[in-house]
C-alpha cells in the first residue's frame, strides 16, 4: 500500500463536494498547496497543514496519508498470525499517546508522518 495523501484527500474533497478553493478558505491552508499536494508536486508539507486539513474533513492526520485495504485482501484481517488483536493494539498506542503532554503527541505526529512520507 503507497502513502499517498493525494489519493485519500481527492477522495475526500470529491465525496464532500469540496474545491480547492472552498478547503483552501476552510482550512487558511494556501489553494496552491492544495493543489500541489493533489498534483503530487510536493512532498515535504507543513505538518500543521496537514492537521488543519485533517481536522477539517474530520479525519486523522495519519489517515490522509493510507488507503483503506483492498476488498477481499488479507489485510482487512483484525487478528495477525500471531493471534494478536489489531483493534486492542492500536487502542493501547493511542491510550498511551493521550497521556503524553500536548508537546510530546505533536512530536510523535511529526516523527509518524515523516516515517510515511519518506516511505
Amino acid at each position: 500500500m503507497e502513502p499517498s495523501i493525494r489519493k485519500q484527500l481527492s477522495r475526500l474533497m470529491r465525496d464532500k463536494k469540496l474545491s480547492q478553493s472552498a478547503l483552501s478558505r476552510a482550512t487558511g491552508v494556501p489553494q496552491p498547496t492544495i493543489n500541489r499536494i493533489l498534483s503530487q508536486t510536493t512532498v515535504d508539507l507543513r505538518r500543521d497543514s496537514v492537521v488543519r486539513i485533517a481536522k477539517y474533513l474530520d479525519v486523522t492526520p495519519e489517515s490522509l496519508y493510507t488507503s483503506g485495504p483492498d476488498k477481499g485482501s488479507d489485510v482487512e484481517s483484525a487478528v495477525d498470525s500471531a493471534g494478536v488483536d489489531k483493534g486492542d493494539v492500536i487502542e493501547e498506542i493511542c491510550r498511551r499517546v493521550m497521556s503524553l503532554t500536548a508537546l510530546q503527541r505533536a512530536e510523535v505526529l511529526q516523527r509518524l508522518v515523516e516515517l510515511v512520507v519518506v516511505k
